[in-house]
């Protein structure tokens, strides 16, 4: 018995961004360390919610795939969320 698989490249490619970004009117706290936590998830919700409608206002909207806040730690002037982004380019 011969198996024979194949498969064409797909007609476009995923692009991975990271970053981060700083939010003065919020604070860090221990429990943000913890990414199973409520406090965590709700605040990575919040902000992935905020990259989404900032992306699908854009030129960028229909290639924004997701965002995923992977971090939380203590910023110069507030909350400094790391996050990556996914995007598809033809």
């Amino acid at each position: 018995i011969l198996y024979l698989f194949s498969s064409s490249a797909p007609a476009y490619s995923f692009i991975y961004i990271s970053g981060s970004v700083e939010i003065p009117n919020l604070t860090y706290t221990n429990d943000l360390s913890d990414p199973t936590s409520p406090k965590f998830l709700l605040q990575a919700k919040a902000i992935q919610n905020y990259l989404a409608e900032t992306y699908e206002s854009s030129f960028l909207g229909k290639y924004h795939l997701k965002s995923v806040v992977a971090a939380f730690s203590d910023g110069e002037s507030g909350l400094r969320a790391y996050f990556w982004n996914t995007f598809w380019a033809p």
